[in-house]
């Protein structure tokens, strides 16, 4: 029986559930009502895997392809539909956490400690959220549905040591939540050590009439070892033992919500920070150390009226204020440099009866004024018709990505005269959901991207002179039927960019009976252009390679012992060309569970 047979065998017997996404729309709604293209990644999903990063559950999401530099921890970029990796947006629990300097979100350190569910978007998103939803949307959620507690201490190969809890406590008019974990990683080469606290922690209290107030915050620490470096002349890598980067990442915010009959408001209040350190006492061109700081300021109204025959109505205001401070041994590059950024925008999300059908449409538009380039308007539309288990959708929209402040105003090569990068993107897509939950969906795509920035060899300076265009396909299909389940992932690209594969995918297959649980995941990247780490710097083909993980559980009443091989065809392989990947290794732990 081949693969989709698996994923495709079906059962009736279970209900569907629908699940309720945030991100697509400036309003709650469910994956089988949503024009849009949405993947849903839930804490089970997460547990399955026993998936210690994020990223390790985004490379199995149609559309996305993950490049990590080496070992956990280091810098890891995401790609969303053959973009460049800055035309993601990033959000926590709904705050924006892109950084400003260059733009980007490194997800090398993305724990998913505490994470409840991650909403994966494709398609441009500037009509909602502006700058940087160029590609598509990722929101990562910590709101526990229930109280209780769990935890996980496991141990494995070449030094990991990772132990998490958590908890919380819901009630009608209280959800305090909180999680804690520490991670230690000797890595797979001299100084490729690795450790990282991360924290979450979430207070909301909910009054009557539908009233609410909270506090939410993040916290994660790092300290990363550098292996390689190059030397003099730049014709090799050499070891590098004293070659260190650490650092600090954080969110904080404060949302309000209020419902008063057909009215209703968001009010966030939110700030996002940043701050790197670099440090090597043995480059060859003498001590090098750079500490880089990058703080964003954010508030977010939202105010949204139900219309009646015009379905609801979301219209509302943002303000952003980013600062960058950039100090090496040498002096300052950056030096509190700003950007500031005013917007305001609508959305009308519609649903129409259609005898035994029904119509889905989501319109809306955004306005940006930037202070260092002026504005920017970013229309959307997208429409699903809905028969039964059916749904076909289609949808059109513009974004954009304004300048970093790096970008614009870094010593020698930044140009205050940048515009915005601006892309325009269609799609059409079919889903079916079966009576079990399992689903099947299939994309096509096509975007353009002009004045792109990038690196002018004739000036030395950041321009506007960059063309490209992406267009593939992506296919999914997801399954949870009696003691079987599954995923299945794939992505085509039309004549992709650097480090962007044209085939890559995954299947993730399990099995569960009486208790023992065992998983297999087999992801593989196609071959992809790259470019060479040492002089001349010229572009090179990057080989194929497929990497297998095998997970098996044991539930017990409140305790799940596991044993997880990581790699375990030993691929040697390098997800971008000069930084040898992870090889085998094996893990071993226990979570704990306990649900009120």
């Amino acid at each position: 029986m081949n693969v989709f047979a698996i994923l495709l065998f079906l059962a009736t017997q279970q209900p569907v559930t629908d699940t309720i996404v945030v991100t697509a729309s400036a309003l709650p709604e469910s994956v089988e009502s949503t024009p849009a293209a949405v993947t849903v990644v839930t804490k089970s999903d997460i547990d399955e895997r026993e998936a210690l990063d994020v990223a390790d559950v985004l490379r199995d999401v149609p559309g996305l392809n993950v490049s990590r530099t080496g070992d956990s921890g280091h810098a890891t970029s995401l790609f969303t539909r053959g973009a460049a990796s800055t035309h993601t947006l990033v959000m926590w629990n709904g705050i924006e956490i892109n950084n400003p300097y260059f733009s980007g979100y490194d997800w090398g350190r993305f724990s998913t400690a505490g994470v409840e569910q991650v909403e994966v978007v494709r398609g441009p998103y500037s009509s909602l959220y502006g700058s940087e939803a160029v590609a598509g949307v990722v929101n990562v959620l910590t709101m526990p549905k229930r109280s209780g507690g769990s935890g996980v201490v496991e141990t494995g190969g070449h030094g990991l040591r990772n132990g998490n809890v958590e908890g919380s406590l819901v009630s009608a008019s209280q959800l305090v939540s909180g999680s804690l974990e520490r991670r230690e990683d000797n890595g797979f080469a001299a100084n490729d050590d690795f450790a990282q606290t991360s924290a979450n922690a979430l207070w909301r209290w909910t009054a009557r009439p539908n009233f609410s107030l909270g506090i939410t915050g993040r916290y994660t620490s790092y300290n990363l070892g550098i292996p390689t470096n190059l030397n003099a002349d730049l014709s090799a890598l050499v070891p590098s033992i004293h070659r260190r980067q650490n650092g600090t990442e954080s969110q904080f915010a404060l949302p309000v919500s209020q419902t008063l009959g057909g009215f209703g408001y968001d009010l966030t209040l939110s700030e996002a920070r940043n701050n790197d350190r670099f440090t090597d006492p043995d480059d060859p061109f003498g001590t090098v150390s750079s500490q880089t700081t990058s703080t964003t300021h954010r508030a977010r109204l939202a105010t949204r009226t139900s219309a009646g025959i015009f379905g609801t109505f979301v219209a509302g205001a943002e303000w952003a204020r980013a600062e960058v401070t950039d100090v090496n041994n040498f002096g300052p590059n950056l030096d509190h440099n700003r950007r500031t950024e005013k917007s305001l925008f609508a959305e009308d999300r519609f649903s129409h009866a259609l005898g035994s059908s029904r119509l889905e449409v989501s319109a809306g538009a955004r306005y940006d004024d930037f202070d260092t380039f002026g504005s920017q308007v970013s229309p959307r539309v997208a429409a699903a018709w809905i028969d039964g288990a059916e749904k076909v959708r289609a949808a059109f929209g513009e974004a954009f990505r304004a300048p970093s402040i790096g970008e614009l105003y870094f010593p020698f090569s930044g140009n205050r005269n940048l515009n915005p990068e601006r892309s325009r993107s269609a799609e059409i897509g079919y889903d079916h959901t079966f009576a079990t939950g399992s689903q099947i969906s299939a994309t096509a795509f096509r975007s353009t991207y002009r004045d792109l920035i990038t690196f002018d060899n004739a000036t030395f300076l950041f321009a506007n002179i960059g063309r490209a265009t992406a267009q593939g396909v992506e296919l999914g299909a997801s399954h949870s039927v009696g003691a079987m389940y599954g995923s299945l992932s794939y992505t085509w690209l039309d004549k992709p960019l650097p480090r962007r594969p044209r085939n890559s995918g995954s299947i993730f297959l399990g099995y569960r009976a009486r208790g023992l649980d065992t998983n297999i995941e087999v992801a593989r990247t196609g071959s992809r252009a790259d470019v060479l780490p040492v002089s001349p710097f010229g572009e090179i083909t990057n080989r194929a390679y497929t990497t297998v993980d095998i997970n098996v559980q044991k539930h017990l009443d409140r305790i799940t012992p596991f044993v997880k091989l990581e790699n375990a065809t030993n691929q040697r392989y390098q997800a971008v060309a000069g930084y040898p990947s992870p090889v085998r290794r094996a893990i071993v732990g226990v979570r704990f569970n306990f649900e009120r």
